[in-house]
């Protein structure tokens, strides 16, 4: 549950586009996906 005033992450579109194609054609996993990017925008 979200508590008032909490900021959410916000990603570009084309940083969400470059994820979901690691993880569906090269088969990465969530966790080297994460690594890849680590804190990036």
């Amino acid at each position: 549950m979200a508590i008032k005033g909490q900021k959410f992450k916000t990603y570009s579109e084309e940083l969400k586009l470059e994820a979901i194609r690691l993880h569906v054609e090269e088969k990465w996993t969530y966790q080297q996906i994460k690594q890849s990017f680590g804190n990036s925008r």
